[in-house]
């Protein structure tokens, strides 16, 4: 592997793009190699071949694409595959391998763990929690999000509700009003989002909008954000996607 290429969402607030090229700074510093460059999937600039085109001009001939998404939905799975494909038609001579992205990792229970107890440090029983993703078309991508739910229900002996910002059941909205009409005495939210951007600001907007009575009781953590449990989990998968192609070559 000469390069790492980090591919990132995309978002169209600019502080949400700005935290993603933070947050792989972060990680680029902890990871060996030498070239290392950042790409976006969509609403950013450099794009994924813009991006495999730098590694390139600092002398790559191999590259290993590291998808920075959370869940392996359909970015990681078309869109990213797609995007490499076409570039491998143009430079057939170029080896990359695309790596895979976090999914089910208990390092990402440990780093949910964390933004809970920064707000709060006992839970108590009457304490509800909901997880909150962004939500796919994909049902894989849906047992994962679901099962990262039990394993943290597990972890800290306390039920987890899932809900998802869009396409998915339940919905945030759902949920949400579901939480209200229990007329719970404390609700602790958890985005399941690497940075604060669109969706963030749709959570913050709803919180705004309980009733004062209420607005104290919600409590929203922050995201996930750079934590070096995150760049362990991507030395593992780069390391697993150079083991593949060792035994691809192999074969």
């Amino acid at each position: 592997m000469d390069a790492i290429l980090y591919v990132c969402h995309g978002s169209r607030v600019k502080s949400a793009v700005h935290s993603a090229i933070q947050f792989v700074k972060k990680v680029q510093k902890q990871i060996d190699c030498k070239v290392q460059e950042i790409s976006f999937i969509e609403l950013a600039e450099p794009s994924i071949s813009v991006g495999l085109e730098n590694c390139l001009r600092k002398g790559a001939k191999s590259v290993t694409v590291l998808p920075v998404l959370l869940l392996s939905a359909n970015h990681a799975k078309v869109d990213i595959p797609l995007e490499i494909a076409k570039f491998q038609e143009v430079y057939p001579d170029i080896t990359i391998n695309i790596a895979e992205p976090i999914g089910i990792h208990q390092n990402m229970i440990e780093l949910i763990k964390k933004r809970i107890n920064e707000k709060v440090k006992y839970l108590i029983k009457p304490t509800k929690i909901m997880l909150v993703g962004r939500g796919s078309s994909d049902p894989l991508t849906i047992k994962d999000f679901n099962s990262i739910v039990k394993l943290l229900e597990v972890n800290i002996n306390h039920p987890v509700l899932a809900a998802f910002m869009a396409v998915s059941k339940p919905s945030i909205h759902e949920a949400w009003n579901q939480l209200m009409n229990e007329q719970n005495t404390q609700v602790i939210i958890v985005p399941y989002l690497f940075f604060s951007g669109t969706l963030m600001n749709e959570i913050k907007h709803k919180q705004k909008t309980l009733p004062l009575a209420m607005q104290n009781n919600w409590i929203l953590c922050e995201p996930l954000g750079y934590d070096p449990l995150i760049t362990s989990i991507f030395t593992e998968r780069i390391h697993e996607s150079q083991a593949k192609q060792l035994i691809t070559v192999a074969k």
